[in-house]
């Protein structure tokens, strides 16, 4: 299969609409490579957006939503500030490199200084070197190792 770069016309940011979610799925699905249930997937947003904390916003091109970055805020018992942590930052594969993930990055770090948030974090996966070039990029750096454990 070729892979064809789309040439965006002028991306449209704003916070995410419930008609975003078959696009969010997509990406999360085709570009991420994860599974995700259409259903199980809407409801955790639709949770995530009852609560004042979280924060999802989008790119779209025309009605095609094709970049997604999602944020929750925090208090944490080190820092003097809140924080916030991006759960989420991912642009659809023919997109990328058009400044679209520059621009996402920058509607979270613009919502945290008009809500006196004084630090961002994100996870990014071992193999995603990629993103790890891009995020540095942007001013990030490598502070810690993240660790997960599956409860049953």
């Amino acid at each position: 299969m070729e892979l064809v770069i789309m040439m965006p016309r002028a991306i449209e940011y704003r916070e995410y609409k419930p008609s975003d979610i078959g696009y969010v799925r997509d990406i999360i699905e085709y570009d991420l490579g994860y599974s995700v249930l259409p259903d199980e997937l809407e409801g955790r947003i639709n949770e995530m957006l009852s609560r004042n904390d979280y924060k999802i916003f989008v790119a779209c091109d025309g009605e095609k939503t094709v970049g997604f970055v999602g944020m929750v805020s925090f208090i944490a018992f080190e820092l003097k500030t809140k924080a916030a942590k991006i759960t989420a930052l991912a642009v659809s594969m023919e997109y990328r490199k058009n400044g679209i993930g520059t621009k996402l990055l920058n509607l979270v770090e613009n919502y945290c200084r008009s809500n006196d948030i004084g630090l961002v974090s994100l996870n990014s996966g071992l193999p995603r070197e990629g993103a790890h070039l891009f995020y540095e990029s942007k001013g990030y750096i490598k502070k810690s190792y993240g660790f997960v454990k599956q409860i049953e």
